[in-house]
């Protein structure tokens, strides 16, 4: 027995909805002019703030918007598009816990080795090779 009003209205299931979030990834990413591959490999965070904490160092706090940021990753600091500075990061804390990595879409401290020029605004970014 077919259902009787004509066509039912079926939820998509999980694998359709897959599909059409990766063709709307691959328009947008083509429309930005980076590759989906290319995107992954790149680590962003953005700083909101920055810290000195006597005895530990720099400390800069923001969201991490692109790939994942890990401990003794060689980064550099991007100002106004350039790069400004390079060092490392020493330590990771979120919400007062330590961590070793800061997965894109949390917010998290990162230590930084020596001091470096850092503001509000500027992109960390991992450095090429690292």
């Amino acid at each position: 027995m077919s259902w009787p009003f004509g066509r039912k209205n079926r939820p998509q299931d999980a694998d359709e909805m897959l599909r059409q979030y990766h063709a709307e990834e691959a328009v947008r990413h083509a429309a930005s002019g980076t590759s989906a591959r290319a995107s992954s490999t790149i680590s962003e965070f953005v700083v909101e703030d920055v810290f000195t904490i006597t005895g530990r160092g720099q400390v800069v706090t923001g969201r991490t918007t692109l790939g994942t940021m890990r401990v003794d990753d060689r980064v550099v600091v991007l100002r106004a598009g350039a790069d400004s500075a390079e060092t490392r990061i020493t330590g990771i804390e979120m919400f007062r816990k330590r961590a070793t990595e800061a997965p894109a879409g949390v917010s998290a401290g990162l230590l930084l080795a020596g001091k470096v020029e850092v503001g509000r605004g500027d992109i960390i970014r991992v450095a090429p090779g690292a």
